[in-house]
């Protein structure tokens, strides 16, 4: 019998050993690279549990490089995990004559996902992190008193990269004048159907609250929200990732702007309620809405410029046509919808001119993405009161429309659940008010998540027992 034979249906050699032909087989020379203590520990793991994987890879010559690159990715992983120093500074506006302080609160937030780290600045105004590698967001601000008034610093590096390499980042702080009247809530993302069948968002507000301790007139205030409506859509305003507006100093205010008709004012710690769309009690339709008609409250109601009676069917008879918010348009479609996911939402009261002057100013109009059928207002920054960055909570691709100087952060709104957001109280500065003892009602716990108020005070339950809440003059909100 020959020693060796060829298959030819197979293409396979044998060899004859004993009475029996043996098929010729040898594994493929595979390069030689070290497996690695990782590599070497999976590979026990499959000849113990994964056998037929194991024997597959062998035979087919793949096994080498297969551990290899096991061992290759959990090194990675491991290093990713392994804590970092990373200095962050605080860099203050040149010329604005305030320097770095110990104790100012700087915030990392992992971009990839929802954690967050913070730590106080040192003497040279520098926050000091460990953290695992990756990529973060950086954000800061700052509060100073000078002259009888309150100066606001924000700032935010949206890409602060956490390597081996110990390198100090910045974050520019960007200064302007604490607002006497702030955007003390504002609810937009709805709630749920009784049925359980959807959501019902018809019954947006915002709440304006005088912060400072005199009666303010606010009867040129107007309101406007920022295009592009959602902060998760395609932004064309970000050009080398940088908003080409901010070194032009404006905001682009959509489709209006909406304005008082009649004088406003406003005392020292009270409150003003605006319906954005259906000023009537919602909760007779859906036992989870709001009722909004108040007849303290206003509204925004110009059938003449927006007569989508799904968005503004008519206010209950209990508010006064007074109280009815005209708008400017100078865009497209038939209602102002603010977004149910993120708006971008600003108060701004013009300076040397007056509101319809300014809308009427060629000059003052931008197209967004230079399409005429998307005309916007050039806000000057300087005007803006204040305003509120909103994000979708868990959503990719979410970006920053408002200026640092108006919003250095934003906060997360998951819709359709009933949430408002709600600003911070300054805690500090409540608790030093003489009138408010015995007034304060601590333990606040209906926040959702982790944005449970970190003053500890309940601001509503304090507001009806007397007191008088100083809420934080920085950009901060919860839900």
């Amino acid at each position: 019998m020959d020693k060796y034979i060829l298959d030819e249906s197979n293409g396979l050699w044998y060899e004859l050993q004993g009475d029996y032909y043996i098929p010729c087989l040898t594994l493929s020379a595979e390069e030689e690279r070290p497996i690695g203590i990782w590599g070497q520990r999976h590979k026990r793991y499959l000849k113990e549990y994964k056998n037929v994987t194991y024997t597959t890879l062998l035979i087919s010559g793949k096994l080498n490089s297969y551990l290899v690159d096991i061992n290759e990715q959990a090194q990675e992983r491991l290093e990713t995990l392994i804590e970092q120093m990373k200095p962050i500074r605080l860099v203050y506006p040149e010329g604005s004559g305030f320097e770095p302080v110990e104790g100012v609160s700087v915030t990392l937030k992992n971009t990839s996902g929802s954690t967050t780290f913070s730590q106080s600045t040192n003497a040279e105004g520098v926050a000091v992190f460990e953290v695992p590698q990756g990529i973060y967001e950086a954000s800061a601000s700052d509060k100073r008193v000078a002259d009888a008034k309150v100066y606001l610093f924000n700032g935010l590096n949206t890409s602060v990269n956490v390597t081996q390499e110990t390198v100090e980042a910045t974050i520019k702080l960007e200064m302007s004048l604490g607002g006497s009247v702030l955007i003390k809530e504002l609810y937009v993302g709805g709630c749920p159907k009784d049925d359980g069948l959807g959501s019902f968002a018809m019954d947006q507000y915002v709440v304006l609250y005088n912060n400072s301790s005199e009666t303010l007139d606010i009867s040129d205030f107007a309101l406007g929200m920022v295009n592009p409506y959602n902060p998760h859509a395609s932004n064309k305003d970000y050009v080398n990732g940088e908003l080409f507006y901010a070194a032009e100093g404006w905001i682009p205010a959509g489709t209006a702007v909406w304005y008082f008709d009649k004088q406003v004012q406003l005392e020292a710690g009270k409150e003003l309620v605006i319906a954005l769309n259906g000023a009537i009690d919602h909760t007779q339709t859906y036992s989870q809405s709001v009722n909004l008609a108040n007849r303290t409250y206003y509204c925004l109601y110009d059938i003449e410029d927006f007569n989508n009676a799904k968005y503004y069917p008519s206010p209950s008879e209990l508010i006064s046509t007074d109280h009815y918010l005209k708008a400017y348009k100078y865009g497209l479609g038939n209602a102002w919808p603010v977004s149910q996911f993120g708006p971008a939402f600003f108060v701004f009261r013009p300076e040397s001119t007056t509101l319809q002057a300014f809308v009427d100013d060629a000059s003052t109009t931008n197209l967004y993405g230079g399409s005429a059928s998307q005309p916007r207002k050039k806000v000057p920054a300087e005007w803006v009161v204040d305003g509120i960055e909103v994000f979708v909570q868990g959503a990719d691709g979410n970006q920053k429309r408002l200026l640092p100087s108006v919003d250095a952060g934003y906060v997360e709104l998951t819709r359709g659940m009933g949430y408002t957001l709600y600003r911070n109280v300054d805690k500090e500065a409540t608790e030093a008010l003489a009138e408010n003892e015995g007034k304060l009602v601590y333990n606040y716990s209906l926040g959702v998540g982790n944005s449970t108020d970190a003053s500890g005070i309940d601001a509503e339950a304090s507001l009806k027992n007397g007191a008088r809440i100083i809420f934080s003059g920085y950009k901060q909100f919860d839900s």
